[in-house]
C-alpha cells in the first residue's frame, strides 16, 4: 500500500507528496461518537484513522487516507494474501507465465459485478483500467514493461511484457492498481474522485468529509461467503489521544494504525487486544543532493555519520522502532541486505568528512509536517546532535499540503519523512533512486546505481535478486542522499469482540472482508 506519512509516502501508494491532507475535525468526530456510545447495529464496524482521505480514485490516490477506504470498494487481479510478500489470484481465477517471461495469460472470474450498474466485469474493463493508470502517470512506473494489453475473449487476457518484470505479479496486486467500471468512469468525466465504479467486498453509501465515510456489504462479491460484516464506518481522528479515549469508551472498535504513544496507553487495557508485528513503516533524512550545501558527498557522509539513530528510536519510538544502520529494506524481508555501515554514531569522523569537504561548520534548514509530532520531535533531536558536529540546524515545521508540496518540488535541504507499504525491493528502491524517478525527490543520480535498478527489476532469480539490492542498498548508503533511520513496528488495537481482522506490515485495511464483530 502501501504506504507517506508527514508524514509516511505511501507506497500500496507511492507519494506521497500528495500525501498532505487538511487536518480532520477531530472534535466533531469525537463528540458525535461519544453521544452515541455504541455501536448502532450488530453486525457494523466503526474504524479509526488518522487522516481523511483525498480521492476514491484508486489510480491517482497517493495519501493513506484514501487508500484505506479504496481498497476495501475496489478489486485487483492478484490481491495480498496475509502473509508479507506474498501473493494469490483475486479477480483473475488463475493464470500462465510464457517460458520467457514476457506473456502473462489471466483467467477471470465470471458474473463478477461491479457496485452500482451491475454490469459485469470483462476482460474489456482490465485492459481499460491498467492502461488508464498507466495513463494517470501515479503507478505508470509499475507498468513500464507493458507492451500491449489483448483482451482475447470476455473472460481472458493477456499481457504482452517489452521485458521481463520479476514484482509484475507483486504490482498487480497493488490495492490501488484495482479494475474499475470503464463506462462509471466515462459517465463521470474520467474522474472518480467521489464515486465507486468497483467491484470489492464493500460498495459506498455516502462520504461526509472529516467525519465519517460509510460502506456496506457487497451482496454480490465474487469470493464466496464474505464478506460477514454488513458495514464498515471510518471515522477519521487525528489526535492519538481521542483516538485511544473513543476505543476505551467503546466509539469505535478498531483503530486501524496506532503509534507508540498509543500502545503504551492501550497495552494492558482489559477488553481490548493490541497486536503487532515488523512494519513497513520507515523513516529517514531526506538530502537534497542539489542543494550546494548538500551536494558534496562528504557533507552527506558526515551527517549520516552524525546522527545517532539508537537516541532518537529511544526518546521518539520509545525504543519500539528498529534502527536502519544500512539500508531501508528491512530485517523481514527476503532482501534484507545485513550491512551496517552507520552502526555506531562517529562524530569524529564527521568532523573530519566536514573538514575535508571545506565545510567545518554549516547552516541548514530542516523540514518537517506539522501533523506529525513524532518527527517533530525527531527533527529536534536530530538538530542536537548536529550541532555537535558544526552544523547548525534549523527546524522548519510546516503544514503537510505545503510540506510534500515542497518535498516535490524539491525545496528543501534536509527533510524528516517515512515512506510505507512496500512489498517488492524494486518499490524500495527504484522510485527513490533511479535517475528522474517521480519520488526521487532528493534528486540522487548515479549511472551505476541505475543500471543495478535496471537489473534488478529484470532478473528473475531471487538469490541473484537479493545480491544486486545489497550492491544497491550498499552504494546509497555510503552516498547519502537519504539517512535511513528506523522501521517501524505494525501495530493496531481493537475491542475483543473484533475477530479475523489481519494485522498486516503494509497496513492494509482489505482483511476487513473477513474481519467479524462478535
Amino acid at each position: 500500500m502501501r504506504k507517506i506519512t508527514g508524514g509516511i509516502l505511501i507506497a500500496m501508494l507511492i507519494m506521497l507528496t500528495a500525501c498532505s491532507s487538511s487536518a480532520p475535525n477531530t472534535t466533531q468526530t469525537t463528540t458525535s461518537s461519544t453521544t452515541t456510545g455504541q455501536s448502532t447495529a450488530s453486525n457494523v464496524i466503526r474504524v479509526a484513522v488518522q487522516s481523511d482521505g483525498k480521492t476514491l480514485d484508486p489510480h491517482t490516490a497517493t495519501d493513506a487516507g484514501s487508500m484505506h477506504y479504496i481498497e476495501n470498494m475496489y478489486s485487483t487481479l492478484m490481491q495480498y494474501n496475509g502473509k508479507y510478500g506474498e501473493i494469490e489470484p483475486g479477480l483473475a481465477e488463475s493464470y500462465t507465465i510464457s517460458d520467457d517471461l514476457l506473456t502473462y495469460t489471466f483467467n477471470l472470474h465470471q458474473g463478477v459485478k461491479f457496485h452500482g450498474s451491475g454490469k459485469e466485469m470483462t476482460s474489456a474493463d482490465v485492459k481499460y483500467s491498467i492502461e488508464r493508470i498507466i495513463d494517470k502517470g501515479v503507478r505508470a512506473n509499475q507498468f513500464t514493461a507493458v507492451k500491449s494489453i489483448d483482451a482475447t475473449d470476455p473472460y481472458t487476457v493477456v499481457f504482452h511484457l517489452k521485458q521481463p518484470m520479476a514484482p509484475f505479479l507483486t504490482y498487480l496486486a497493488n490495492p490501488m492498481n484495482g479494475i474499475v467500471d470503464s463506462d462509471i468512469v466515462k459517465a463521470n468525466n474520467n474522474s472518480l474522485d467521489n464515486v465507486d465504479a468497483g467491484t470489492g467486498p464493500f460498495e459506498l453509501v455516502k462520504w461526509e468529509k472529516d467525519q465519517q465515510l460509510t460502506l456496506k456489504k457487497n451482496p454480490d462479491y465474487y469470493e464466496k461467503g464474505l464478506p460477514y460484516l454488513d458495514e464498515v464506518d471510518f471515522k477519521p481522528i487525528a489526535d492519538a489521544t481521542a483516538r485511544t479515549t473513543a476505543l476505551r469508551n467503546n466509539e469505535i472498535d478498531l483503530i486501524l494504525e496506532t503509534t507508540e504513544k498509543e500502545n503504551k496507553v492501550l497495552e494492558n487495557v482489559e477488553g481490548i487486544t493490541l497486536k503487532s508485528e515488523p512494519g513497513t513503516f520507515w523513516e529517514y533524512i531526506g538530502l537534497n543532493v542539489k542543494d550546494p550545501a548538500l551536494r558534496d558527498v562528504r557533507v552527506r557522509q558526515a551527517i549520516a555519520n552524525a546522527v545517532d539513530r539508537n537516541q532518537i528510536n529511544q526518546l521518539v519510538k520509545l525504543g519500539k522502532a528498529t534502527v536502519l544502520d544500512g539500508g531501508n529494506i528491512p530485517p523481514n524481508h527476503w532482501a534484507y541486505p545485513d550491512i551496517h555501515p552507520y552502526a555506531q554514531r562517529n562524530v569524529e569522523k564527521a568532523k573530519q568528512l566536514l573538514q575535508a569537504a571545506g565545510s567545518p561548520a554549516i547552516s541548514l534548514t530542516l523540514k518537517v509536517g506539522s501533523e506529525y509530532d513524532y518527527q517533530v520531535q525527531a527533527a529536534q533531536v536530530i538538530k542536537q546532535q548536529l550541532a555537535e558536529v558544526g552544523i547548525t540546524v534549523k527546524v522548519e515545521s510546516q503544514e503537510s499540503s505545503v510540506f510534500f508540496d515542497a518535498l516535490g518540488k524539491g525545496d528543501f535541504q534536509m527533510a524528516v519523512v517515512g515512506w510505507q507499504g512496500f512489498v517488492d525491493p524494486d518499490e524500495y528502491t527504484y522510485n527513490l533512486f533511479h535517475t528522474g524517478e517521480a519520488y526521487n525527490q532528493q534528486g540522487y543520480s548515479n549511472p551505476e546505481v541505475d543500471a543495478l535498478l535496471e537489473k534488478g527489476r529484470t532478473t528473475a532469480d531471487e538469490a541473484a535478486r537479493k545480491d544486486i539490492y545489497k550492491q544497491i542498498e550498499t552504494t546509497v548508503a555510503d552516498e547519502a542522499p537519504m539517512v535511513f533511520l528506523y522501521m517501524n513496528e505494525r501495530a493496531a488495537a481493537y475491542r475483543n469482540n473484533v475477530t479475523g481482522f489481519i494485522v498486516e506490515p503494509t497496513v492494509t485495511s482489505i482483511f476487513l472482508k473477513q474481519t467479524k464483530v462478535q
